[in-house]
């Protein structure tokens, strides 16, 4: 009787810290929440310019914060593929999106009423002429936007 008690012993602490180092890794999946995903709008809307550049934009928060993602494709510059973050003013007649560049602010955009717009570069001395792509934007997916860009900020 006494073999069996020791053995049951010895069985009981060889096993011990992984039951252990199991519960603890249990208590760590437990306790981690998953990440809220920012508010977006529901389309993407995109614009086709000259050259076959493609500008794409989602609100980006809470429709009064005026943010927006915007991403150009389709042009040879160090911005393309890039989703950037930009604020966004509206008045009567244009939404204007701008961030920062080298510590100053930056227009990137301007659209018009009309489903018309210009986008300007850095270091770029001309502007593109773009107007608005209903076939294009039913290519968009908001989510996968929004997944796109919380990705390349890692």
């Amino acid at each position: 009787m006494k073999k069996i008690n020791m053995a049951f012993m010895l069985v009981t602490l060889a096993l011990m810290p992984v039951t252990q180092d199991v519960i603890a890794q249990s208590k760590g999946v437990t306790q981690t929440t998953p990440a809220v995903r920012p508010e977006v709008a529901e389309e993407v809307k995109a614009w086709q310019g000259e050259e076959g550049i493609q500008v794409w934009v989602l609100r980006y928060g809470p429709r009064e914060e005026n943010k927006a993602l915007v991403q150009i494709t389709n042009i040879d510059h160090p911005w393309s593929q890039r989703i950037q973050l930009m604020d966004v003013q509206k008045n009567d007649k244009k939404k204007t999106y701008s961030l920062k560049v080298n510590g100053n602010r930056f227009v990137a955009l301007n659209m018009f009423g009309s489903g018309m717009g210009e986008l300007y570069l850095p270091d770029d001395k001309q502007s593109y002429r773009i107007s608005y792509s209903q076939s294009l934007s039913s290519y968009g997916n908001a989510q996968h936007f929004l997944t796109d860009y919380l990705n390349q900020k890692k």
